[in-house]
């Protein structure tokens, strides 16, 4: 046996090497393998790697096993290292034949491979390497080889040692794209704003946007990085884009844009329409009948003495019920949804959305322009100017909205629905004991509604001692049946109690125009119900919106 003893010794090396397949398979999944739009990756960094380990015969990880190769073609190689810094498909010429890979390495064995053969180790960002810049971990290198491009390095301390520590390998792709950015923002010192993901950070509107409706939560600023000019909201093309916000961003976007729309022209328009569909609305639905009947009944004594259920409760029961309120709202609906569909409005929620200006408490943290690069060749691959110009002027005062805003705001969808506030407003009438405590909102309908009864002296006189709590307003009802059986003129009554009921609602609405950036929110709290939306934005603009995933 001991003949075979060294020809054991020469094919354990080979052995030693052996990779089972299942666990090859694992690693490819996991792994993956070279290819030209890795080597591509961020300005050629990747291909630089590659040929400098060919040069210094480290180890390379293939499909065979790990080893040292060189190139079997010395022009293939020139044509390669030509390649460095250009597109994948740049590579072409160096590593394919016609349109399939060629084998171009070689080990010391002569055995061949494709660069596909390669997997993707650690040395090239694989396995879970740290190589990989995170979103943050970018913006420190853009704004250290920005301010190196200007002359004011170190301008950013926190960045530069961010990037001396773990970044020098990226120098020349951030270079690159540092010199786009000064295309775009000019020369000032760029900071690296790193406030953190907190809620503090949040203004007490974004949380509470209006009564009984909860806000955002996410404390994330939109500025990721600022010079005295831009602040500037980044992304890398080709990230993972989270794809939509939790339904109290929308909301709080929603409310936001509201304030703004008030103010605009095109607003004061909007609800002029829905202050006129209100006072339309409330005088058709309260009347069962024809002003013209009416008269008749009212005059008309023995009409009036055998009035039916129906007639008795044309004026009175209506108003006070559940069901009057839902008609009274599905007409109010084409008025409504003329706010979503309004060219302003939909702007200012696209600039809310992307700037994040009535978000943050700290100015700093709310965007001027957002900006997309490539790590592939450095490029700026989106400049969406959120204010006029892009720059951080157009955030004092009254914000101004850029034309790129404008467009992009063409392509939002909306859906809105509106629905009752919560509970049946109508549930419950209080009085105290003494009659000298009573709840209401004269804000709302429903309180002006209430407001009145209290105040009007007949219901008082009549219902005052009998209870403490009358469910419905049957407040209405049960004076009218009083009346009634007195022999007095219960139409009479009705008719000037709803005469009163419409000058409470006028001075309602007319306290509401008033208002200012919460008109709006103070007619839709005035009609008892509340807007649930959704918003689609274009997809492409995900990242800015809602962020991105590390």
């Amino acid at each position: 046996m001991s003949y075979l003893q060294k020809y054991v010794k020469q094919v354990r090396p080979r052995n030693e090497s052996y990779i089972p397949h299942i666990e090859k398979i694992q690693n490819f999944l996991i792994e993956g393998e070279m290819n030209p739009k890795e080597l591509a990756k961020y300005g050629g960094k990747r291909a630089r790697v590659l040929q400098k380990a060919i040069e210094d015969g480290t180890p390379l990880e293939t499909d065979e096993g790990e080893f040292p190769l060189t190139w079997i073609d010395d022009s293939d190689k020139q044509k390669f290292v030509s390649a460095i810094g250009g597109e994948a498909s740049d590579f072409g010429s160096s590593l394919k034949s016609g349109p399939r890979f060629k084998k171009v390495f070689k080990n010391e064995k002569g055995d061949e491979f494709t660069i596909k053969q390669l997997v993707k180790s650690a040395m090239f960002g694989g396995r879970g390497s740290s190589g990989e810049p995170t979103g943050a971990d970018w913006e420190d290198i853009i704004t250290h080889h920005y301010n190196l491009l200007i002359g004011q390095p170190g301008y950013d301390s926190k960045a530069t040692k961010s990037v001396e520590e773990k970044w020098d390998d990226f120098d020349i792709i951030g270079e690159k794209i540092a010199q786009n950015f000064i295309k775009e923002v000019g020369k000032s010192g760029m900071i690296q704003y790193g406030a953190g993901k907190s809620k503090s950070n949040l203004s007490d509107f974004w949380q509470n946007p209006a009564e009984g409706i909860s806000g955002g939560t996410d404390g994330t600023p939109k500025t990721d990085m600022y010079n005295k000019q831009y602040q500037v909201s980044l992304k890398k093309a080709g990230g993972s884009q989270l794809a939509s916000g939790s339904k109290g961003e929308t909301m709080a976007t929603f409310y936001a844009a509201l304030q703004h729309f008030s103010l605009s022209k095109e607003g004061g328009v909007v609800m002029n329409k829905i202050m006129k569909a209100i006072e339309d609305n409330f005088t058709k639905l309260t009347t069962a009948k024809t002003k013209d009947e009416l008269e008749v009944i009212s005059k008309d004594k023995r009409k009036s003495r055998h009035l039916s259920d129906k007639d008795q409760t044309a004026l009175t029961g209506y108003i006070t019920t559940d069901e009057f309120h839902k008609k009274f709202n599905k007409e109010m609906l084409p008025e409504l949804n003329d706010i979503p569909k309004a060219k302003e409005f939909k702007e200012w929620f696209v600039f809310e959305a992307m700037s994040g200006y009535s978000k943050f408490k700290e100015p700093l943290a709310v965007s001027s322009v957002c900006m997309e690069f490539s790590a592939d060749n450095g490029n700026i691959t989106k400049f969406i100017e959120v204010t006029k110009g892009g720059t951080v002027a157009g955030l004092k005062g009254t914000p101004t909205i850029s034309g790129g805003i404008t467009s992009i705001s063409g392509k939002v969808k909306f859906y809105a629905a509106w629905k009752s506030g919560g509970g049946n407003p109508y549930s419950v009438l209080r009085v105290a004991g003494d009659g000298k405590d009573f709840e209401y909102d004269d804000t709302t309908l429903i309180g002006c509604i209430r407001k009145t009864i209290y105040e009007d002296r007949i219901a008082q006189a009549f219902l005052i001692e009998e209870t403490n709590q009358l469910d419905e307003f049957k407040f209405i009802g049960k004076t009218f049946d009083r009346l009634k059986s007195m022999g007095k003129n219960a139409i009479l009554w009705a008719k000037n109690l709803i005469a009163k009921i419409m000058k409470a609602v006028k001075n309602a609405l007319n306290r509401i125009k008033k208002m200012g950036k919460k008109m709006f929110e103070g007619t839709i709290k005035f009609l008892g119900i509340v807007p649930d939306v959704k918003a689609s934005l274009p997809s492409d603009l995900n990242g800015f919106v809602y962020g991105m995933a590390e």
